[in-house]
């Protein structure tokens, strides 16, 4: 269910936004991802791993609402108006969250798929 419901609100995203650069490229690398991990690999740990992601969310809050001027003068990363949906979670772009996501997902399958410990390689199985 997570992997249908990613993949049609990423499409629909990248079909509705594709004049900005962030956010396509965050939709289709997202897409794709979830359509390796679930269609291609048959990763069945994706609902555990995104309980995970968002057990993480408050330190990306932190991390990346710092990096993007919360609580500063002047923002460390600046983003171009004219390539994100401009829809923030504080100062941070809603797709910050959606590659964030996609980095972890990639993560864990690179760990498992790569990992010489069997037992680590079943943690999440």
């Amino acid at each position: 269910m997570i992997a249908f419901a990613t993949c049609v609100g990423c499409i629909l995203i990248a079909l509705l936004y594709y004049f900005q650069l962030y956010t396509l490229v965050t939709a289709v690398a997202a897409t794709l991802t979830m359509i390796f991990l679930h269609f291609i690999v048959k990763a069945e740990w994706i609902g555990e791993v995104s309980l995970v992601y968002f057990c993480l969310m408050p330190g990306f809050f932190v991390v990346n609402g710092i990096l993007t001027g919360t609580g500063l003068e002047a923002p460390v990363v600046n983003y171009n108006p004219n390539e994100i949906l401009n829809i923030r979670m504080l100062t941070i772009p809603v797709e910050d969250a959606v590659y964030g996501y996609t980095q972890f997902l990639l993560v864990i399958y690179f760990f498992k798929r790569f990992s010489p410990v069997p037992v680590l390689k079943n943690a999440i199985d």
